[in-house]
């Protein structure tokens, strides 16, 4: 009798193994090419029904195209309702292909690699789009490497509205270019036109409403930087210590791993105000902490991976200092004192939504 259990202890000893090996292994992230749309919605399902308890995928709508807007809650499994969370969006810019292996990796980081990465999600969840622009996406990738926009029809043969030009702080406000419907930075038609940015700003407002939201933060593809509101508006923030404080501590240590240095500055820094951006809003409603991270340069495929541990040092900052600054003993105060000193081009400053409704997701 003990040889044949002997037998059956022995095989598992050695299938349970490479069982587990496998399943790491089809868990890694693809860093040798960059996803399609497709691609980056199969890897989100294959983490979520490997890792159910720790990550959830919500479709928060469809696209023009009929495409998912999808976001991934992720947690650390222990049950507890009602953490804090830091919202993360990628891709609002079409052709800033890096921001959503950026976004890929930091799922993959806290999920797969949660061990060491617990820290993370002890007090807080983290819910992140890692493509906030999935139309716009795929026509950069496929058609128009240049493309950075939505791809709703405006007539007369010209599609797509600038999603960080479509919010509703300081609407309108800025270079002549955001008005023009064929132009790369048009505004659209009024605040929050676009699905995305709708999708977005409702994400926003739950999280506010149920004083979870801590910090926004948006991943984008231009000069290496950290910027924080304002964009529209050259007042600096009340709390814009907090954010040069983060900010610093950011590019401290992506300067420690890799060696490069990377600018902190207010949004508004070229001395141009821009209006209808996310950040802007975000701070605006009441999230305490509000940045843009400008990682996502355009890599050569041979280049991403490096790239993607360069972004992951610099989200992990992120993450790790709004935890310290903001810990669950600490009230979040949605008060006047983050509203803006003076109005927009809209002029509409109770944030009635111009199109579509807010939703309450309580996520």
């Amino acid at each position: 009798m003990w040889r044949p259990l002997s037998a059956i202890v022995f095989l598992l000893a050695i299938v349970n193994p490479l069982a587990e090996a496998s399943r790491l292994s089809s868990d890694q992230l693809q860093l040798d090419d960059y996803l399609d749309y497709d691609g980056v919605m199969q890897y989100l399902d294959q983490l979520a029904r490997a890792y159910a308890d720790r990550i959830t995928l919500k479709d928060m709508g469809r696209t023009v195209e009929n495409r998912s807007l999808i976001l991934a809650m992720v947690t650390n499994g222990d049950g507890r309702l009602g953490k804090r969370v830091i919202f993360m969006d990628a891709a609002l810019q079409a052709n800033a292909w890096m921001t959503p292996v950026a976004a890929l990796y930091t799922i993959y980081k806290l999920v797969v690699e949660f061990e060491e990465n617990a820290d993370l999600l002890a007090d807080f969840d983290w819910h992140i789009m890692p493509l906030a622009n999935p139309d716009g996406y795929e026509y950069s990738r496929k058609t128009n490497t240049r493309w950075m926009k939505t791809r709703t029809p405006n007539g007369g043969n010209c599609n797509g509205t600038d999603l960080d030009r479509n919010f509703e702080v300081g609407f309108g406000l800025g270079f002549w270019e955001i008005r023009g419907p064929c132009e790369d930075n048009y505004a659209g038609y009024a605040p929050f036109s676009e699905v995305e940015a709708r999708t977005v700003r409702d994400i926003m407002h739950s999280l506010v409403k149920s004083e979870r939201g801590v910090m926004y933060l948006s991943l984008h593809k231009s000069h290496r930087s950290v910027s924080y509101p304002w964009v529209y508006d050259s007042t600096p923030v009340p709390n814009q210590g907090e954010h040069i404080e983060i900010g610093k501590f950011v590019a401290d240590k992506i300067l420690e791993s890799t060696g490069k240095a990377i600018n902190i500055w207010p949004g508004i820094i070229y001395g141009r105000e821009s209006g209808g951006t996310s950040i802007d809003y975000a701070f605006y409603i009441g999230f305490p902490l509000s940045f843009v991270f400008n990682n996502g340069v355009f890599s050569t495929t041979s280049k991403i991976r490096r790239v993607a541990d360069e972004s992951w040092t610099g989200i992990r900052a992120f993450g790790k200092k709004a935890i310290e600054k903001y810990p669950p003993s600490r009230p979040i105060h949605q008060s006047e004192e983050h509203r803006p000193t003076k109005n927009s081009a809209s002029r509409n400053w109770d944030l009635a939504p111009v199109v579509g409704t807010t939703t309450l997701l309580f996520l």
